[in-house]
């Protein structure tokens, strides 16, 4: 600690008291035996002489409100006495049996001297002061009321209260109103050096980082703006460190930075000499208050905005934001995944991603990206083949030309192959994608080549296919909903996702890091979760896998309100989810006796009924034929066709 606690001693005793006690303490104290504004001219000379010389005031009453005052907001510990030592003077007043007067500094006190007058039945009149001038008038009147007996802080009152021919009684704080003060002293000096820890690593990171790097405080004054910055907005750090956003107002596209106070991450900022991509993350205290907003940013390179990574990209989120390391696990099985994965991050091959829905398809997809050393620093573009119809998914896909379509925009639009162009398409749910679509798709695979809707023109790429599916394509290829060519084209570099049931020992540090980030979304403490809890959690069949636990942290996080009402929360919660799991299971134990058919000839679905129901049962042909009311040949021929039929399919 460079800075030492000054305290203020109102007399002798309570002077020896405090160096008694400091001695359990490793601080560095000093001590002025006075009051008022002789302890504030004291602390004055002592600043004078080094301004870093106290860091922290010990005092209390009227005598520590004059410091704060004179030298400033710095952080105080009170020597107040406590409640206790306050009924003891009481106590010894009462016994007197004469009239009172208890005197007090700190105006916030009135209700409590009041109350505890109340509770030992004492009569007594309570006079607050604000300074010894204060004191005086206050110590006239007492006279003039009639009070005998004055309770107090402090030799330099009692020789007051003597001299205008009344009884003193004082009040000082003992050894644990001591150590208590120098326990808060100790825990505030341990968190300032802490912050000048953390003050001296940002200073380091933002000198050498590459990124612009900005932010202000809760009053709105700039505690960051490093080198990057500085040519970006025309000023160097001297100009701006310490100044507020509104003697700075002139300089407008620095100012509107922190017109917003929402966390926005890869946003465009547009300025006079080009655009930056800007991350801008706000802080709140405990009560919900704005204490800090830190932005960072970096220029958009033109080349990327003439092609790789145009404007438009970085509007749409089009970016990964994804890498290998925020993939939680200790799974075997995962780490194995991810070791693949890792080997074919850095090349131009096409990756199939299989797993269920949830496992964490697309988070894989853009560490894959992310990987790739050239790609990387290129546009990452994600469709979901199941969430547009044929038509829109074909445009936004290739892109159409100007007038190919009743509403298309003037001048045509580039598709996310154009769009994605040095970069990666992602494909998600590529088993939902329309046959005809498909051909297409496999012709840009083929041929590395697009061309718009309504357009003659051939428009090379330059892209790599990262494509997943939660579905069996091989038994999609089977019934001919997939082309067996399409799906031998994407099925290069297969990668296999676990779902979160063969993965349950990644469960717990899954559930941690959703805790400290979803508390910190929603600015809450960050709880924690015992062993015990833990592994009931991950006990649980996850069906949704890490996606329904997410949400189920989410749930938990918002409902719980403090610390005490978490692990309740939890277990609430996850006896909700245990309900729904067997709700679940009782649906699809009834399940047992449908047959879903699909849509075709009369003809059709009958062999289809046939088919399923053989298949339910370990019955024999006349038994089946029987059960299902027709004679045996007439099974036995739609049995034949229905096999004819899966011959063809095959």
């Amino acid at each position: 600690m460079t800075g030492e606690v000054f305290f203020t001693s109102p007399q002798k005793e309570f002077t020896n008291l405090l160096y008694k006690v400091k001695k359990e303490f490793n601080l560095s104290v000093s001590v002025c035996e006075s009051t008022f504004d002789d302890a504030v001219q004291i602390a004055r000379d002592m600043i004078s002489q080094d301004p870093n010389r106290i860091s922290i005031l010990g005092s209390g009453g009227a005598t520590l409100n004059l410091l704060r005052k004179d030298i400033g907001p710095l952080p105080f510990v009170s020597i107040y006495p406590t409640e206790y030592d306050l009924i003891l003077a009481l106590q010894k007043a009462k016994k007197m049996k004469c009239k009172v007067g208890v005197f007090s500094g700190e105006t916030e006190k009135f209700s409590i001297i009041t109350t505890l007058c109340t509770v030992l039945s004492l009569p007594a009149k309570v006079y607050i002061y604000h300074d010894w001038q204060d004191l005086l008038i206050k110590i006239k009147q007492a006279r003039q009321d009639g009070v005998e007996v004055v309770v107090g802080a402090g030799e330099k009152i009692a020789s007051v209260v003597y001299l205008n021919g009344m009884d003193y009684i004082s009040v000082l704080g003992g050894e644990n109103t001591i150590r208590k003060a120098l326990e808060n002293a100790r825990a505030i000096s341990n968190f300032q050096l802490s912050e000048r820890i953390a003050s001296s690593q940002v200073k380091t990171i933002t000198a050498y980082s590459h990124e612009g790097m900005i932010a202000i405080n809760d009053k709105k004054r700039f505690t960051i703006f490093n080198h990057v910055a500085e040519p970006i907005f025309g000023l160097n750090e001297q100009e701006v460190l310490g100044k507020s956003l509104d003697e700075l107002s002139h300089f407008k596209y620095l100012v509107k930075l922190f017109d917003q106070h929402e966390k926005r991450l890869g946003f465009l900022y547009k300025m006079p000499k080009g655009d930056l991509l800007v991350n801008r993350i706000p802080s709140f205290d405990k009560r919900q208050n704005l204490s800090s907003i830190f932005i960072t940013f970096k220029e958009v390179a033109k080349k990327q905005e003439e092609g790789k990574a145009s404007r438009d990209i970085i509007e749409k989120g089009l970016i990964a934001k994804y890498s290998f390391k925020d993939i939680f696990h200790v799974n075997p099985g995962m780490a194995a995944v991810i070791q693949k994965a890792k080997k074919y991050a850095n090349t131009d091959g096409i990756v199939l991603i299989r797993g269920e829905s949830g496992t964490g398809k697309e988070l894989l997809a853009q560490s894959l990206h992310n990987g790739h050393l050239l790609r990387g620093k290129c546009p990452f573009v994600a469709v979901n083949c199941a969430s547009l119809d044929d038509n829109l998914l074909r445009s936004e896909l290739f892109g159409y030309s100007e007038g190919s379509f009743t509403g298309a925009s003037k001048g045509g639009k580039a598709g996310l192959f154009e769009i994605a162009q040095g970069g990666t398409v992602f494909l998600d749910e590529i088993g939902k994608m329309k046959l005809d679509l498909q051909a297409n798709l496999l012709r840009v695979l083929q041929e590395k080549e697009v061309r718009r809707i309504g357009s003659d023109r051939v428009i090379p790429v330059d892209v790599r296919v990262i494509a997943a599916s939660n579905e069996d394509l091989e038994a999609l290829v089977r019934k001919g909903a997939f082309r067996e060519d399409l799906y031998f084209r994407l099925n290069v570099l297969k990668l296999t996702l676990p779902p979160l049931r063969e993965r349950k020992d990644d469960i717990p540090c899954l559930v941690k890091f959703f805790v400290e980030k979803l508390t910190d979304k929603y600015n809450k403490l960050n709880f924690e979760l015992s062993e015990l809890h833990l592994n009931k959690i991950a006990k649980q069949e996850w069906y949704g896998n890490i996606r329904q636990l997410q949400n189920f942290v989410e749930r938990c996080v918002i409902l719980a309100d403090s610390e005490s009402e978490w692990e309740d929360t939890v277990l609430e919660l996850l006896a909700e989810e245990e309900r729904v799991q067997i709700l679940n299971q009782i649906n699809e134990g009834t399940a047992d006796d449908k047959i879903n058919v699909r849509i075709s000839t009369l003809e059709e679905m009958n062999a289809q009924i046939i088919q399923s129901v053989r298949a339910r049962t370990s019955l024999n042909n006349t038994e089946l034929a029987m059960k299902l009311g027709i004679s045996r040949p007439t099974l036995l021929k739609m049995l034949n066709r229905n096999l004819s039929a899966f011959s063809v399919e095959l």
